[in-house]
């Protein structure tokens, strides 16, 4: 039955809303102009000198081991292979700056886990990253400590460029629905800068693309490039948070499954995230249960806990605050490309020497055969063996000389090449 509404009841339409505010529509959505703009900024044919900078060090790097072509030097193989994988690597010229001497913790779990609003909220920075990314547009993304607020897209190209909040949440959800274009396809990471990040300068947090469910009836294009790019972030990761929907109640076989696949060497902390929709007996079950779960995997897990992001609390032992403080002491740095490149150069001379030192021992101990030898023949052939030892000893010390000359010149290289990057972002 209808309401019978008289003459003093009726509705004050143009006041009943008036204290709700309604959002200014995200300018690159709703402006075609602007949205071509934005567009035009992040694929501008920029110079682009990576390639080219790539190729010379590559030269250097063959160079420098055809010189030990003929000398046994331990882990040469390996060696070579790390530095070409940095070389690789130095396209990411924004990276290289920011994240140098900083610890990466990445945080991964499926798509809705709440990551984004999680790192918000441990970070201190509030609604900086935006929530509810779709996975068709998500893109690594940084969160720093710095001065001043900014934001840095890095185009795969190897060149940087700063944009707006506005900009950030068009990438992060409506863009592609409207033009049907995915930034992804030439911004390679974007790095959020905040003078309101409360956590130490010494860790850098990554928010990765959520992945989807992989099964017999989930197995379409997207869902495989989804956990493909979730794989690909996640396991070049320092150390890992992997996040879980508490609202599930537990950690699921292919949770346990994907994290195993990424074979992290660090312990990852498991949060379960949303706590608030728990009573916190419950919680304490799911957490129990988890242990119990993980125990039985080949993870080796730092520790299971809850978190709210909306009341900011943690339903634990503290384990959050625990773990970065766990990974600003540990050694791996494997995001710090130019500390890895020191690192593998490190690793190099000392096998190198190593090699060297082994020459000469060798010698001092035909030496001293030779002088105790009474057969003459034992002599001669101890004595050709000595000659081997003590050339090879002298070669391997030249070589060192030269090692230490051309990666003088790489590391110049590589100086030149941040520093024009500074020059054309």
């Amino acid at each position: 039955m209808p309401f019978d509404v008289g003459n003093d009841d009726e509705l004050d339409l143009e006041n009943l809303f008036s204290d709700i505010v309604i959002p200014d529509a995200n300018m690159y959505i709703a402006d075609e102009n602007k949205a071509v703009e934005l567009l035009a900024e992040l694929i501008a044919n920029k110079k682009n000198t990576s390639i080219r900078m790539k190729r010379k060090i590559e030269y250097k790097i063959n160079k420098l081991f055809s010189l030990f072509s003929e000398v046994t030097i331990e882990n040469k193989t390996e060696l070579y292979n790390r530095f070409l994988d940095l070389c690789s690597r130095l396209s990411e010229r924004q990276k290289i700056q920011k994240l140098q001497d900083k610890v990466v913790v990445s945080f991964g779990g499926k798509v809705s886990a709440g990551k984004s609003k999680f790192i918000n909220t441990i970070s201190g920075i509030e609604d900086k990253l935006p929530v509810d990314q779709k996975t068709t547009t998500a893109i690594p993304t940084y969160i720093i400590k710095a001065r001043e607020n900014q934001i840095h897209a890095n185009s795969v190209y190897g060149y940087s460029t700063v944009i707006s909040t506005e900009a950030l949440n068009a990438m992060a959800h409506e863009f592609d629905t409207v033009y049907g274009i995915g930034f992804p396809a030439f911004v390679d990471s974007i790095i959020i800068e905040s003078k309101e990040y409360t956590l130490p300068d010494e860790i850098a947090l990554l928010d990765t693309p959520g992945y989807t469910k992989y099964d017999d009836e989930n197995n379409s294009r997207k869902v495989i490039s989804d956990r493909e790019k979730a794989f690909e972030q996640l396991s070049v990761s320092d150390y890992l948070i992997w996040l879980i929907d508490i609202d599930g109640g537990a950690i699921t076989k292919d949770d346990i499954l994907f994290i195993e696949s990424l074979r992290i060497k660090t312990p990852i902390l498991i949060v379960f995230t949303k706590a608030d929709l728990k009573p916190e007996s419950e919680i304490q079950q799911i957490i129990k249960v988890a242990k119990n779960t993980v125990k039985n995997t080949s993870i080796s897990c730092f520790g299971i806990t809850a978190y709210s992001a909306n009341n900011k609390r943690e339903y634990g032992a503290e384990l959050i605050s625990k773990f970065l403080d766990y990974t600003i002491k540990g050694t791996v740095r494997n995001n710090d490309i130019l500390g890895e490149f020191k690192n593998v150069e490190n690793e190099m001379r000392y096998s190198i020497s190593k090699a060297g030192d082994e020459s000469r021992k060798m010698a001092e101990c035909l030496f001293f055969d030779i002088s105790k030898s009474e057969k003459i023949m034992d002599v001669k052939s101890l004595t050709t063996l000595w000659g081997k030892a003590n050339q090879n000893g002298y070669v391997i010390g030249k070589l060192l000389r030269q090692y230490d000359l051309i990666i003088s010149e790489i590391n110049q290289e590589i100086s030149e090449f941040i520093k024009e990057g500074e020059k054309i972002q």
